[in-house]
């Protein structure tokens, strides 16, 4: 992070963060966070993201391979998030 940079996560994180103090200090940075991003900060978020080329990792599945889906899910094997997606 930049000096003088803010994270700042939204939504409920199950591990704690090991945050050093010391890095917070000395590049006055800041760590927040809230349960859920408002309407306007969303859309703040997705022109940024836009502006510059960030997009998501999706595996997709076919609906058909729902089943294969919740298997791969539950697994553990999904790395970010899963799509179904119609034929």
């Amino acid at each position: 992070m930049a000096p003088k940079g803010r994270f700042h996560t939204v939504g409920a994180v199950l591990e704690p963060m090991e945050i050093p103090a010391f890095s917070l200090i000395m590049g006055e940075k800041s760590v927040g966070g809230s349960p859920i991003g408002s309407p306007a900060l969303t859309k703040t978020m997705l022109d940024f993201c836009v502006r510059h080329s960030i997009y998501p990792d999706v595996e997709e599945f076919p609906m058909a391979k729902v089943n294969e889906a919740i298997e791969h899910l539950e697994n553990g094997k999904a790395r970010f998030r899963i799509v179904l997606k119609n034929e």
